[in-house]
């Protein structure tokens, strides 16, 4: 039986980096460069290497939740078809979601991508898309944003 489309709002702020503040790692846009074909073959669009990072300070289980299909996810990448992966970290799932940046009053489809088990900050939650969201939009750190997370049947792409 197929589940009906289900949405849920989470409210954060952007979380980023700049030349005197180092908030991020950078290691999502190294595994998303390293892994573009795979990326382009699941997603069927090119994404935007380390699109931006989301601070949600509720629910405060929201990555344990993620990791244990609380909110089915639109796609599942094994872990064994991703190079550079961690042995800690399990396999990649990415759901539909539309990104609001409230300054902006833009709203952008893109995806949540959360690898199993993966080591970015409580709260964090990793955004993928095919632009570059930061100066597409004019997002600073700590700008308010909302993130509507889909689950259930729907487009894999996101353009």
């Amino acid at each position: 039986m197929v589940q009906p489309e289900r949405s849920y709002s989470f409210h954060g702020a952007a979380r980023l980096s700049d030349a005197g503040v180092k908030r991020t790692g950078g290691a999502f846009s190294k595994l998303i460069n390293d892994n573009q074909a795979v990326f382009e073959r699941y997603f069927s669009v090119q994404l935007f290497p380390g699109s931006l990072n989301i601070d949600v300070a509720e629910p405060r289980a929201l990555q344990q939740d993620l990791d244990k299909g609380r909110y089915p996810p639109a796609l599942v990448i094994p872990r064994t078809e991703l190079v550079g992966m961690p042995h800690y970290i399990g396999d990649g799932q990415a759901w539909r979601a539309r990104l609001h940046v409230i300054k902006a009053d833009m709203r952008i489809p893109c995806w949540i991508f959360r690898r199993i088990g993966s080591r970015v900050p409580p709260g964090v939650i990793e955004i993928l898309a095919v632009e570059r969201l930061r100066s597409a939009y004019d997002v600073v750190h700590g700008d308010r944003i909302d993130l509507r997370l889909f689950t259930g049947p729907g487009p894999t792409n996101i353009q």
